[in-house]
This record gives structure tokens, C-alpha cells and sequence, in this order.
């Protein structure tokens, strides 16, 4: 891995952890676009889950106690199951179709989330429905948030309960993914060192993400994020188009 290469991953999983840690979403939305030209589709999936798996574990002490349990344990449910149906799709389809499939999901749910849209409805099924689809995302994409960051704003939880919920999913569900990549054979050595260099950069942007919380105004902050996620999705695309 040459050195380039290297900083720019230290660099993305510090911003990404950061956002992570403020807004309660975005780790991945953020990170994959970017490292999809760096890397390649393949194997950002199976370092963004690394990294995400990792930077929820960590994050979990804080927001354990503002979990809406129930919600989380049948999203989880219905995420494992479809789970190897995304695995299916990283294996079978063409890299550079997947990076254009990523970018656009990016740019689609991104807007949505803009707009305020929310998924009405909930109980078991709608738990169930949601989940899979974002396990599906996961092992394919390693995007998993967008369904659920629209189902739980739907569901009006408190920003505390949020965060902690959406944390508590993603921690489940992004071991239970790194777990499949492995028996897989999807992980590179390198992709594995990658992780280990990139693991303190995106600590020191947790704990700051943590810091900032309380002290930036929210909405502000979030049009900055929107803002980062549809230019790191148009550059994707953008990257993804053949030239000639």
C-alpha cells in the first residue's frame, strides 16, 4: 500500500468516525464513496465494515442506556437475514457497476433524508422489512444506514434514544457482517493493515465527534454533512463513468 493511499484512509476514517459520532449516522455514507476510487468497491466494503464495526463498539458504553431495545433487536433480526443476500451481490456484480450503484444510493437517500422523509409505519414487519433491506445494503454495499436512519426518524424517537439505537443495530449488525466477509475469503491482508493504521485516526474522531456534540448547532452541522456526502457521491459517479 503506497503511502498516498494510506494517509487518505487515515484521513477519511477520522472525518467519517467524527460525523459518526455527531449526527449518530453517516460513517459509511461518508467513507465509501471515497475509498470506492482509492480501493475499489470490493474491498471498501469489507474495510468500512471493519472500521464501523470497531467505532460502534467503542461508542456503545456512552449510548447503552438510550437504546430502544425491542427496535433494535428486530431490525437486527431482519438484517442478518439479508445479509447474505448483499454478499451474493459483492461477489457477483461488476466492480465498476457497484461503484455506480453506491454512488447513487448515496446521492438518492441522501436526499431524502434532506427532505425529511420519513417511513410511516412500524411494528414487527415494518422492523423486519426495514432491517433486511439495510442488511442486504451492508454485505453489498457496506451503506446499511439509509433505510434505517428513515425508519427510525419515522418512528419520532428523542435524539438520545436515536442515536443510541441506531449505534446498538450498527454494532451488531457490522460484526455480524466483518464475521460473513471472513468465512467468505472477502478480506486481503491488506485490507486487515489498512484497518490497523486507520483505527487511531478514527478513535481521535470519535472522541471529537463526542466533544462537538453538545457545543454545534445541529442543523447547521447536518447541512455540512449533507453537503460532504453529495459531493463524495458525485465524485464516485463521476469516477465511475468511462472515458473515451
Amino acid at each position: 500500500m503506497e503511502w498516498p493511499v494510506a494517509l487518505a484512509i487515515i484521513v477519511l476514517a477520522a472525518i467519517a468516525a467524527c460525523i459518526q459520532a455527531l449526527s449518530g449516522f453517516g460513517f459509511s455514507l461518508f467513507i465509501v464513496p471515497f475509498l470506492a476510487i482509492i480501493i475499489g468497491p470490493k474491498d471498501t466494503v469489507v474495510l468500512a465494515n471493519f472500521l464501523s464495526m470497531t467505532v460502534n463498539v467503542i461508542q456503545f458504553p456512552r449510548l447503552r442506556h438510550s437504546v430502544e431495545r425491542r427496535t433494535a433487536s428486530v431490525l437486527t433480526v431482519g438484517s442478518f437475514a439479508g445479509m447474505p443476500v448483499g454478499l451474493a451481490v459483492l461477489l457477483l456484480v461488476n466492480p465498476a457497476a457497484l461503484k455506480v450503484i453506491i454512488a447513487i444510493a448515496v446521492i438518492v437517500f441522501t436526499l431524502l433524508i434532506m427532505r425529511g422523509l420519513r417511513i410511516h409505519g412500524g411494528g414487527t414487519p415494518g422492523d423486519l422489512a426495514t432491517g433486511f433491506a439495510s442488511g442486504v445494503l451492508n454485505t453489498s454495499t457496506s451503506m446499511s444506514g439509509p433505510p434505517i436512519v428513515l425508519y427510525l426518524t419515522g418512528k419520532g424517537l428523542s435524539p438520545s434514544a436515536f442515536r443510541g439505537t441506531i449505534n446498538t443495530f450498527f454494532m451488531i449488525t457490522s460484526t455480524g457482517a466483518v464475521a460473513l466477509l471472513l468465512v467468505s475469503g472477502s478480506v486481503k491482508p491488506w485490507v486487515a493493515g489498512a484497518f490497523l493504521l486507520a483505527m487511531p485516526a478514527a478513535e481521535a474522531g470519535r472522541i471529537l465527534g463526542n466533544r462537538l456534540f453538545d457545543r454545534i448547532d445541529e442543523v447547521r452541522f447536518r447541512r455540512l454533512v449533507y453537503a460532504i456526502l453529495l459531493t463524495s457521491a458525485t465524485v464516485a459517479l463521476l469516477s465511475a463513468i468511462p472515458r473515451g
